[in-house]
């Protein structure tokens, strides 16, 4: 059954995984992996007073602020579900090619692909695609009791991701 948070729908992530570990002209390596564009319902944290709202980047402290000379930005919070999963090839552009032609299969548990502390690619409505950090794969009680339940009627795993907008020059 399909995800009734689908048809609001606002964000994909992009996460690859770890293939088998081999031995390329004699360094360890671990070998490509399957790449998952994720559709997602995320909610970014705005300046509420919280911790969890944003960030400016650079922070006063990077050099005086002035680490990403003629940048700045802020550093997100989001917060939702991961609804779908479309396995597909790493060099897959997901920004020009047709994203209905893909085959997305619904969510049902956790996904190994999309671990906290994974760094992953994001685009959040229209804005512009940006690198993020999984902070947490599963819910207010550890994927288990309550969340399953949850995950169940909603058809999808909770998400949570740190992300940061550059905006531009000052």
């Amino acid at each position: 059954m399909a995800s009734v948070l689908l048809p609001y729908a606002n964000a994909y992530v992009r996460a690859a995984s770890r293939g088998a570990v081999q031995i390329t002209d004699g360094r360890i390596q671990p070998s490509e992996g399957t790449t998952c564009l994720f559709k997602c319902f995320l909610k970014r944290a705005q300046y509420g007073g919280t911790s969890s709202g944003s960030k400016k980047q650079p922070l006063p402290s990077q050099l005086g602020g002035e680490m990403m000379p003629g940048l700045t930005g802020d550093a997100y919070y989001y917060r939702g579900y991961y609804l779908q999963c479309a396995e597909v090839a790493s060099d897959f552009d997901w920004l020009t090619e047709d994203l209905d032609a893909l085959v997305f299969t619904d969510i049902t548990a956790e996904e190994d692909t999309i671990r906290p502390g994974t760094k992953v690619e994001f685009l959040f409505g229209v804005t512009p695609p940006m690198t993020a950090i999984v902070e947490r794969n599963s819910g207010q009680f550890g994927g288990v009791g309550i969340d399953q339940i949850l995950y169940k009627e909603l058809g999808g795993v909770e998400l949570q991701l740190s992300g940061a907008e550059i905006i531009g020059p000052k």
